[in-house]
């Protein structure tokens, strides 16, 4: 599921998306889009569970395929079955929720002839990793969980030319792999050997207060823009507003409005939060800009008794 920090970041892109626009008129059409790329994460996060799935059924094929040759070797007829029979595939292919949602919506299925899954194969197969695992004559699940688990950080998830087909497909998936890839693997680190077929899958929001808590912060900020927007100009001395980095401004102009109309948030919770985006999305300098705007402005708040502050927000 998706962390608060991450919501914030969908929210960051998507502000910037309608200041871009220029218009009042966008903002519900922005919201929207931005709540179905929320929901399309859930989309990639299927797609790359069953990219991991579709190498049983390649290396399954070629198994097969060896067997038919006019001259098949000793080693063709009786192949090593390990990677086939990795207990992982097992626990995968027996999801419930995995084997429902993609039968309906069956542009989240790899085929077995589809070139990407095969170059991931064909990686795999050539690595050390692969190699080791085969000779390995422990048979356990806590090594196919390693094996699976390694396999996916290593030919998928850093696999550069998948990220660049996924952006052609659905392009708010190019700032959505890192979400994905998180999901994927906190779901693999999740399987136990008896893991049931019911098992349930991670969604994109923890629960419905984090889907409200998306909607109002993206309203509140766009519709604050001129409350935030003078504050910030009043405690950063000596720069214009054109002179600050945009995505600096959006990401005071939310703190701001969570300072403001969001009692239950801690303001130090707001502001570590926002720091951090900052770090990630912007510049060192930026970082710092970011945490001493904030400071300020918390600090005449307080002193103004203007901080709109109750229950877990007084933590």
């Amino acid at each position: 599921m998706l962390g608060r920090r991450q919501l914030r970041e969908k929210v960051m892109q998507n502000i910037y998306a309608y200041n871009c626009l220029g218009t009042n008129g966008e903002e519900r059409m922005v919201e929207k889009n931005m709540l179905k790329s929320i929901d399309q994460i859930y989309d990639l996060y299927i797609y790359f569970l069953n990219l991991i799935k579709v190498q049983k059924e390649i290396a399954e094929h070629k198994i097969e395929l060896a067997k038919s040759k006019n001259f098949p070797t000793k080693e063709d007829l009786n192949p090593n079955l390990k990677f086939v029979n990795n207990k992982v595939f097992t626990i995968l292919e027996q999801n419930l929720e995995l084997s429902r949602y993609s039968n309906d919506n069956k542009s989240l299925l790899w085929d077995i002839y589809d070139s990407y899954p095969n170059n991931i194969y064909k990686n795999l197969i050539e690595s050390d990793l692969y190699k080791d695992y085969m000779k390995n004559d422990k048979n356990s699940f806590a090594e196919d969980l390693e094996f699976i688990m390694n396999l996916y950080v290593e030919f998928i998830a850093e696999y550069e030319d998948l990220h660049d087909y996924l952006e052609g497909i659905q392009i708010t998936w190019a700032d959505d792999v890192h979400i994905a890839n998180a999901m994927v693997y906190t779901t693999l680190k999740s399987f136990r050997e008896n893991s049931s077929p019911l098992i349930s899958l991670f969604k994109v929001y923890k629960d419905l207060d984090d889907k409200k808590f998306t909607e109002e912060l993206f309203r509140k900020t766009v519709r604050h823009q001129s409350e935030t927007r003078k504050i910030v100009e009043e405690k950063a001395q000596n720069w214009e507003l054109d002179r600050i980095a945009t995505i600096d401004l959006i990401i005071l102009e939310m703190a701001l409005t969570e300072f403001l109309h969001f009692p239950n948030i801690p303001a130090k919770v707001t502001i570590n939060e926002y720091v951090e985006l900052a770090k990630n999305y912007s510049t060192e300098k930026s970082r710092v800009f970011v945490n001493g705007i904030l400071d300020k402005s918390l600090k005449e708040l307080k002193d103004n008794d203007n901080l709109p502050k109750y229950g877990r927000g007084l933590l």
